[in-house]
């Protein structure tokens, strides 16, 4: 999918936090305040029908696919996007819901250890069949993290694996962990690619939760000291991601997982936090819509702009 010299902007829509199920008429695991969310299946299709995403160059998801992690809920998300023709530009990084320990403890035993779970996101998406040409055969796929994805010579996007992985209970489930091996890893793909002008950080967790007055600062609901613990990196492996990303120029770090939109700078590094891309949005008496972030890449100045877009929930008769 790599687009002629002559062309001008490289598209690239960022999804996030899906949560699809089983059934259509399955709610979301994850409580909402006024009742517990449905139709993340229909909402899925609704969006990928969509000329906005169906123009893109590459579609974007950082993590949470499907609620659960279930075999069913892969296939529904198999079926979506195989229906929009989208196979070829989707890129993947996995969250918590998707390879983690989720609802009641498991007990431990023997051979049950982060492998295992590394090893049910690969199947997972190999189910889905998102292998995608983007990637480049030297530097493998999604077997390995962090991958890598050149897809035209002003661009690379790397995907990181930031799920705790091998945890036993329902409270570390959703806790942030980029180990020393993928670090190492990044810092020698950011050095192999280090001549290339925009490059572009994916991960499900949160580089950085602001802390309660600088979200007020933002004017976001500050979490609290036990949530900020239970979604949390650990501090160091944070700061040495920031490290390698500040030393190499890395343009954008986007991420999931917390569903709110938030664009900010962290220590120099635009980073971009992507809300649940299917959860209604509504602001002012207006009609709902689902959001997700467009990043435009001008190839001639290698400029990237950036613009949180609204999809009507209601779609033209014409795309029904």
């Amino acid at each position: 999918m790599v687009k002629s010299v002559e062309t001008q902007t490289y598209r690239i829509v960022h999804l996030s936090d899906l949560h699809l199920t089983a059934r259509d008429t399955d709610r979301r695991s994850e409580p909402k305040l006024f009742g517990p969310l449905r139709g993340m299946n229909v909402a899925f299709r609704t969006i990928l029908r969509s000329p906005q995403i169906n123009k893109a160059d590459v579609v974007l998801i950082t993590g949470d696919i499907t609620d659960r992690g279930d075999p069913a809920a892969w296939a529904v998300f198999q079926e979506a996007i195989t229906a929009a023709g989208i196979g070829d530009r989707l890129l993947i990084v996995p969250g918590n819901h998707d390879v983690c320990c989720f609802g009641l403890a498991r007990l431990p035993r023997r051979g049950r250890s982060v492998s295992q779970d590394l090893k049910k996101a690969v199947e997972s998406l190999r189910l889905a069949r998102v292998s995608s040409r983007l990637f480049p055969a030297d530097d493998g796929g999604f077997d390995r993290f962090p991958w890598i994805v050149r897809p035209i010579p002003e661009l690379a996007l790397f995907g990181l694996n930031s799920n705790n992985l091998g945890n036993l209970t329902l409270a570390t489930n959703a806790r942030g962990d980029v180990d020393y091996y993928q670090l190492e890893r990044l810092g020698r793909l950011l050095w192999k690619y280090r001549g290339v002008a925009v490059k572009i950080l994916a991960l499900h967790h949160s580089p950085s939760i602001p802390d309660s007055p600088t979200a007020r600062k933002r004017d976001l609901n500050p979490f609290s000291k036990l949530e900020v613990a239970g979604h949390q990196i650990p501090r160091h492996q944070r700061q040495a991601l920031r490290l390698l990303c500040l030393s190499h120029r890395v343009r954008l770090v986007v991420h999931g997982h917390l569903h709110r939109s938030e664009d900010r700078r962290v220590a120099g590094i635009r980073t971009i936090g992507a809300p649940a891309t299917t959860e209604p949005f509504q602001t002012d008496g207006g009609p709902p819509g689902y959001r997700y972030f467009q990043y435009t890449l001008h190839r001639t100045s290698r400029r990237v702009s950036v613009r949180l877009e609204t999809l009507s929930a209601a779609m033209p008769q014409s795309l029904q």
